[in-house]
């Protein structure tokens, strides 16, 4: 678009200030897109939280259907739960940066925990923790109810 100013010459914006505004809008929509409300802390967090509840509580409605004992074993260091059920076995990894801790009694934490449903309801295995950032999660059985209780904070 070309303007005609008064002393005869042409105002407007030439191709390069146009592109460079291009350029600035598309970086700013970028980082906002990064860190916006999409990838929020709080988003991640759950998301993580959810994966290892879920898979406990898959764990426990397959043993009480099939009647059968099935054990989930979670790595800590590999962020890996591994739910086994007879011969057959389905490995999960928890993806981003939440991570999880298998707090000992008496201080320190277990590399590994073996978690295990019986078809009677009753379940055993180590409290765990899932942290990212501020943001924190603990996952205990009860081994008389079998249930599984979280405490967040």
């Amino acid at each position: 678009m070309t303007l005609h100013t008064d002393d005869g010459g042409e105002a407007g914006f030439t191709l390069l200030e146009i592109m460079v505004v291009l350029v600035i809008a598309g970086l700013l929509l970028g980082v906002t897109l990064e860190r916006g409300p999409l990838h929020s802390d709080a988003l991640t967090f759950a998301a993580a939280r959810s994966r290892v509840i879920d898979t406990l509580r898959d764990a426990q409605a397959l043993s009480e259907t099939s009647g059968d004992a099935v054990s989930v074993e979670v790595d800590a260091q590999t962020e890996q739960l591994l739910t086994v059920h007879g011969t057959a076995s389905h490995l999960q990894r928890l993806t981003g940066p939440a991570r999880m801790f298998l707090p000992k009694r008496g201080g320190g934490f277990l590399p590994r925990a073996l978690y295990r449903f019986s078809a009677d309801g009753s379940a055993s295995g180590p409290s765990l923790v899932i942290m990212f950032g501020r943001h924190l999660c603990l996952i205990r059985l009860s081994a008389v109810t079998g249930r599984i209780e979280t405490n967040e904070t």
